[in-house]
């Protein structure tokens, strides 16, 4: 069963504020994605860069989903750090 963008949301919120609190959700853009693969497609900002990014099913749903997706989050900031307007707007 596919989990509503209504709970991933409000996961993906969650897990952002405890692992990365500089990174913004981007709420429009979070939805569930069934194929190629089903998990949820959303975005992040983290000063003025931007990332639209998948997440697998099994990373935010199912057994043990709390520590991958804090997991992904926290790779998911760093990968944005990279990027040069990371740090714009701070």
């Amino acid at each position: 069963m596919a989990l509503s963008a209504q709970e991933a949301r409000r996961r993906l919120r969650s897990a952002l504020t405890a692992v990365a609190p500089e990174v913004t959700l981007d709420v429009p853009s979070v939805r569930w994605v069934d194929a190629p693969y089903p998990g949820v497609e959303f975005g992040i900002r983290l000063g003025r860069a931007n990332a639209l990014l998948f997440m697998p099913v099994a990373d935010i749903d199912g057994e043990g989903w709390p520590d991958r997706l804090a997991e992904r989050l926290r790779q998911a900031r760093s990968y944005l750090g990279h990027f040069p307007l990371a740090k714009a707007g701070w």
